[in-house]
């Protein structure tokens, strides 16, 4: 592929388990990977913008989703807007968000535009185990588990080199969360980029089909991989439909895991 190439996100397809998991890549590259921030003291080095919660009078306890659109993200299901701060909390200035009554778990920090990174200040009481989503068009690009904790002064969450339009925040002790100081960073180029949207399996004839979007006119190349290092040529001369383009490949008997990518030309 050349440079000018555009080439979706890879998708992964594991025959034993029927599960289809997006993969964390980025650009054309197979072996560039996404950096989770993880337990940063600070978060996105340069941040486009933050929000704080401190940028609208919202009364105490009530519910937030959509009132912070204008500003980039909204909140879904729904969190609880909180007035107070304490000061044994690291980082946590102000008005924040905080799960519970009822509980609200997993809930989802979805952002207005397509970013290539993101960040966010998260601290529970008890500490939890929690699993943190990149996700784009519902379909997860990047995860990573770590323990939210109210006693860890490094306390950023987030995700950068990867594109994605939401973050899902999912834990499993019994216990409230607060989220402050959400960090937008750079829009991904072009919006919404090429992707693929669906693998789906048929055991009965040996075959998954692959979907993405496409307009008439369109030219695509299809390659599959066993290790994500060496990629082996389906066809370099698919002809786009509108609205979207299928592609059929048969998988061999005893196939267990096979990586999808396909390049615009």
């Amino acid at each position: 592929m050349n440079s000018g190439t555009k080439t979706s996100p890879l998708l992964t397809l594991t025959i034993a388990s029927l599960i289809w998991v997006a993969l964390n890549f980025f650009a054309i590259s197979p072996t560039v990977r996404a950096e989770p921030i993880i337990l940063s003291p600070d978060g996105l080095a340069a941040p486009v913008s933050t929000i704080t919660f401190d940028e609208l009078n919202i009364p105490d306890t009530a519910q937030v989703s959509t009132e912070f659109a204008d500003l980039g993200a909204t909140f879904l299901p729904n969190l609880f807007y909180r007035t107070g701060d304490n000061p044994d909390w690291a980082n946590v200035e102000g008005p924040n968000l905080r799960t519970g009554d009822p509980e609200v778990n997993p809930f989802t920090i979805h952002f207005e535009r397509t970013l290539t990174s993101a960040a966010f200040i998260a601290i529970a009481q008890p500490p939890t185990p929690a699993t943190i989503t990149a996700k784009l068009n519902g379909v997860e690009v990047e995860s990573f588990e770590t323990t939210v904790s109210i006693d860890n002064p490094d306390n950023y969450f987030g995700f950068t080199d990867i594109i994605f339009d939401e973050i899902e925040v999912a834990y499993t002790a019994a216990t409230r969360m607060r989220i402050d100081n959400v960090q937008l960073g750079e829009a991904s180029p072009g919006g919404i980029p090429f992707q693929i949207t669906n693998l789906e399996f048929d055991p009965a004839n040996e075959e998954v089909t692959i979907t993405w979007p496409s307009k008439l006119g369109d030219s695509f190349s299809i390659e599959w991989s066993e290790d994500l290092l060496t990629f082996t040529e389906l066809d370099d001369g698919i002809e786009g439909l509108e609205g979207s383009t299928l592609y059929t490949d048969r998988v061999p008997a005893g196939t267990v895991r096979r990586y999808y990518r396909v390049s615009k030309n």
